[in-house]
């Protein structure tokens, strides 16, 4: 690992990362490709549905391949299509009684997971959310979340929302890296969630460890590693994103999570009214269950071993078995919300949820 270091401390130097010039003078951040020079999960992770939580249009292939896409909205009765203009680029048009609007299109928010949602520029610089979003499940273009709440009457009401510039710097501080708020949104190499986002600037941590003497495990490296923090610190964090979780003295709000189904949307929110949070003595975190570094569906076959750590036989005094089976856990007991028209969300609010018992269990 030493190695490691010297050569990444080489390439900063080649790079003019140098005390005196920074990858990022205002910031302190270095890049994810600094830190998969010794940390090779970072590879992994910009493969992850984080990495690709917002990107160029361009980016996305199968965005391009529907192109051009019309769809007349009904509420509106605008025509509205997406296609690629001269330069290359995304754009959006919404033509109405003989009216013509175009929207520029500049980022893609969303995996593609559940979707897609554009948000581009018009010529007098207002930062607009496309009405229309991607959709995989239908390989097409549909109505953005939301947006059957509008009732646009123009042509240029069709193209989508007007966001201001606090509703739009709330929107990529959520989907980017290292993100100064302005007026022009995020550059390129911001876009996305990677390494530093979670663990902060790294340019301390790089010098401090490519130095003469780096500090040993469990020394102050300069370098936050989330892994270590308390559960409720660890929420908070996540939540920052994932919806801000309200502390047990915060009656009203913990009144208001566990009446409102649509709060599935945000899971750390959730989390808090379980038991399995309130009663793990700091146990339960997000990492317990999730790395952040790859997707979901790559723990699939081990997300039942917390489970079962606590509600085994050998804990029965404690806290019991499941009856019906002993896989498949969250099925049963996180079951599936549909909050939104396309999407479903995990419900983290971890209870002896009343639904049908997956096929096979006894």
């Amino acid at each position: 690992m030493r190695s490691g270091w010297v050569a990444i401390g080489v390439a900063l130097l080649a790079t003019g990362l140098s005390a005196q010039s920074p990858a990022n003078p205002r910031s302190g951040y270095v890049g994810s490709q600094t830190c998969g020079g010794c940390h090779a999960i970072s590879k992994k992770q910009q493969l992850s549905n984080h990495a690709l939580s917002l990107r160029a249009p361009g980016d996305i292939s199968e965005i391009y391949g529907s192109l051009p896409f019309q769809f007349q909205d009904r509420s509106s009765q605008a025509i509205l299509t997406f296609r690629k203009n001269a330069r290359n680029q995304l754009e959006l048009e919404a033509s109405k009684g003989g009216q013509r609007e175009l929207l520029t299109l500049r980022w893609a928010f969303g995996s593609g997971v559940r979707g897609i949602t554009p948000v581009g520029v018009r010529s007098d610089a207002t930062i607009v959310e496309s009405r229309l979003s991607w959709y995989p499940s239908e390989h097409a273009y549909s109505l953005t979340p939301g947006a059957s709440k509008n009732d646009p009457q123009t042509a240029i009401e069709s193209l989508g929302r007007t966001l201001s510039l606090e509703e739009a710097q709330q929107c990529f501080s959520c989907h980017t890296t290292d993100y100064t708020p302005g007026p022009s949104g995020p550059m390129l190499n911001e876009m996305g969630i990677h390494c530093e986002r979670c663990h902060g600037p790294g340019l301390e941590h790089v010098r401090l460890m490519a130095g003469p003497a780096p500090p040993a495990s469990g020394q102050d490296r300069k370098i936050l590693n989330p892994a270590r923090l308390k559960a409720f610190a660890q929420l908070e964090m996540c939540g920052a994103c994932h919806g801000k979780p309200p502390r047990d003295t915060d009656l009203s709000a913990l009144q208001f999570i566990e009446q409102t189904p649509q709060t599935a949307r945000f899971p750390s929110r959730r989390l808090v009214l379980s038991r399995c949070f309130n009663e793990s003595v700091d146990g339960l975190k997000c990492t317990l269950c999730h790395d952040p570094h790859i997707n979901v569906s790559e723990r699939r076959a081990q997300r039942d071993q917390p489970c079962i750590a606590c509600h085994s036989e050998r804990l029965r005094a404690k806290a019991r078995t499941c009856p019906v089976q002993q896989s498949d856990c969250v099925s049963c007991h996180m079951p599936k919300e549909r909050v939104m028209l396309n999407f479903e969300f995990t419900d983290h609010w971890i209870r002896v949820a009343w639904v049908k018992a997956p096929k096979g269990s006894k």
